[in-house]
């Protein structure tokens, strides 16, 4: 484990809603941050790093919902519900303008805090981040959450809850691409009896060409982010008006590669 780097800012009461993978790993930062950290996941009674509760407390400083995408809304609305104090944020993935339709229906400030994870490394990625951002819902709980990631070795990228939901879904949905893209010329190079790694390796060469998706040839993209989140993004063309053409032969080939190799 990477040593933590985070300078330690005024100390907070801080609760995870949902304590999976990213909530397990957001506990993990606050507790080396020195934060009281509480946890509360119906599904998940344990944590190493949140203290859990049977129940939402109310008076905290900071709740991270880190839950699927399809329970933030209810998590929200039994937030406003019970009259929570403090900070609302966002941690899951979710379509472009939720946030801001959720701080219209409830009446409540939201703020949007995408993750960048990994699954295997998420406690390594998560203290050491290439950047954190933030869809501030107002400069003022903007600012009280980018004290929370008070750090000397990554910058923190303060925007619009809309452009923080869509970075997030471009970023994976990009990535994807590049996994999609290396396996259709690994389809050529293998037909052709030719080394596909000899052809990515002359390729990185230029600088402009990313190693990202040079080592997969011939698996598709899986987990839990990068076919959902795609997914939202097609889904955010389509309700805007745009054939996303691009992202759907991605999203295909992919899928022709998942029943190839079945």
């Amino acid at each position: 484990m990477s040593k933590v780097v985070y300078k330690r800012a005024e100390l907070m009461k801080i609760q995870i809603i949902g304590v999976g993978i990213i909530g397990e790993a957001q506990a993990f930062l606050a507790s080396q941050l020195g934060h009281e950290v509480l946890g509360f996941d119906s599904a998940k009674p344990t944590s190493q790093y949140a203290r859990m509760v049977k129940h939402i407390e109310k008076d905290v400083d900071i709740t991270f919902i880190c839950t699927p995408e399809a329970a933030v809304e209810e998590v929200v609305g039994e937030l406003v519900r019970q009259e929570l104090k403090g900070l609302y944020v966002i941690r899951s993935s979710v379509p472009p303008k939720t946030t801001q339709r959720l701080m219209e229906k409830y009446g409540v400030h939201l703020c949007h805090n995408p993750e960048f994870l990994r699954v295997k490394t998420a406690f390594d990625d998560i203290i050491h981040p290439h950047f954190v951002l933030i869809g501030q819902c107002c400069p003022e709980h903007g600012d009280i959450l980018r004290k929370f990631y008070l750090s000397a070795e990554h910058p923190v990228l303060i925007t619009q809850p809309i452009i923080s939901e869509t970075v997030k879904l471009t970023l994976n949905s990009y990535l994807a691409t590049l996994i999609a893209f290396w396996n259709e010329i690994n389809e050529l190079t293998s037909s052709m009896g030719v080394d596909t790694k000899e052809v990515a390796r002359i390729a990185r060469s230029d600088p402009r060409v990313s190693v990202y998706g040079t080592e997969f040839f011939g698996v598709a993209f899986g987990g839990t982010c990068l076919p959902k989140d795609i997914k939202q993004l097609i889904q955010a063309c389509l309700q805007g008006g745009i054939n996303p053409l691009l992202l759907e032969a991605v999203r295909d080939s992919n899928n022709e590669l998942k029943i190839v190799s079945a």
